[in-house]
């Protein structure tokens, strides 16, 4: 077996490094030069990147904005307002006007329901025929 003794480097710097004396001289001088010696400042450049990223900020700002003033001016909110769509009833074979309002509001006096039926519909009597179709008063208790 041999053995190689190694020498030890010294450690040269390197003339492309500068040494930390001259980067703080540096430093110092940049720092006390009059104002007008100074080099004046790089305008802002805007990149692709930058330039879509205003542009999509924009275009979704905008977007929001035309959505809440239209939704403003449609009545967007008003479709809680409308009343529900009429319950129209088929009338089955036997049926009678009486057990058809007793069956609607069952906790109100048949006689009120099945006049507000035969008004609400223009009946000309109480007298109802299979397959007529009646349209019915809205009641607190039905949707």
């Amino acid at each position: 077996m041999s053995t190689t003794a190694l020498a030890p480097s010294t450690l040269v710097p390197s003339p492309l490094t500068p040494s930390p004396a001259r980067r703080c001289a540096r430093r110092a001088r940049r720092c006390t030069r009059p104002a007008a010696q100074r080099p004046a400042p790089r305008p802002l450049r805007l990149t692709r990147r930058g330039r879509l990223l205003i542009t999509c900020t924009a275009a979704t700002a905008l977007t929001g904005a035309v959505v809440a003033v239209t939704g403003t001016f449609t009545g967007a909110s008003a479709g809680a307002d409308r009343a529900p769509a009429p319950i129209v009833l088929t009338v089955a074979p036997g049926q009678t006007l009486s057990a058809i309002a007793a069956q609607w509001a069952p906790q109100e006096d048949w006689r009120e329901v099945a006049g507000d039926i035969v008004e609400l519909n223009g009946l000309p009597s109480m007298t109802l025929q299979a397959g007529q179709r009646l349209t019915m008063p809205g009641r607190p208790g039905r949707p």
